[in-house]
């Protein structure tokens, strides 16, 4: 799990959302401050709290485990959205227009937190999940849907014997760690020297999710053989032969 402020600031749905966030609890704690003797206890709690939400979604953005924290992530959301709410219409009206300008920061607050349960809460290979890179969820090293399979067996070591292309006695020996299922998909997409496969440039590092054998680890310009690219996870043999999958909007085509 590698941390890259690359992946906050590169998106602009993060940018946009998160600045909104932080400004509008900018402006809840200035003018909570100004008016402190009007401001319930728990009115404060609540600001402390949708500022740790707003860093666990940064924190997950720049981690790349937006994914694997989905569900804690909603949870609080929602706890948020219930507590600002309630807030918001206690002091929008107050006679004091320092109150007013904090229910403003509130709503804004409101509506970040709204937009993002929308985001989490959408599926996998939906608009919204494409546009945050939320697509790696019930995936498989062939980009086929894993939603719909509910026997695939625990991960085990497996050893992929392949004579093609190795010539006469000779074997291709690759190792994969992966389910049963997910073994199936990868070795009926083992390298054919005679198909017509080019070489990709990596625009950016990916580190890959521990939770998904079947990915890998990519450096930033690092080139490598592109053996499947029918879906959003291109499939790819790296220079020291590893196999896996890769986010295809990490990748550019080369010429070979």
């Amino acid at each position: 799990m590698g941390i890259q402020f690359k992946r906050l600031f590169s998106n602009p749905i993060f940018i946009g959302t998160l600045t909104l966030m932080f400004g509008g609890l900018f402006v809840s704690i200035i003018c909570a401050g100004i008016k402190s003797v009007y401001i319930a206890a728990t009115t404060w709690f609540m600001i402390v709290y949708l500022f740790v939400l707003a860093l666990a979604l940064v924190l997950a953005i720049i981690t790349n485990t937006l994914n694997q924290y989905r569900l804690a992530l909603l949870t609080m959301l929602g706890v948020g959205l219930s507590a600002t709410i309630g807030h918001i219409g206690y002091y929008i009206n107050a006679v004091s227009g320092t109150l007013q300008a904090m229910s403003a920061g509130l709503i804004f607050v409101e509506i970040t937190m709204f937009f993002w349960v929308l985001v989490l809460g959408s599926g996998p290979g939906t608009y919204l999940a494409s546009l945050c890179g939320m697509s790696s969820e019930g995936k498989s090293a062939a980009g086929i849907s894993m939603a719909n399979v509910s026997t695939a067996r625990p991960n085990y070591r497996a050893t992929v014997h392949s004579t093609a292309g190795a010539g006469a006695g000779g074997s291709i020996i690759t190792d994969y760690y992966a389910s049963e299922l997910s073994q199936s998909v990868i070795s009926s997409k083992q390298p054919d020297p005679a198909s017509d496969m080019y070489k990709a440039r990596a625009l950016y590092a990916y580190e890959s999710n521990p939770d998904d054998p079947n990915e890998v680890s990519i450096v930033k310009d690092e080139i490598m053989q592109v053996i499947d690219d029918s879906g959003k996870w291109w499939q790819v043999k790296k220079d020291d032969g590893t196999v896996g999958i890769a986010p295809s909007n990490y990748l550019t085509r080369i010429a070979s």
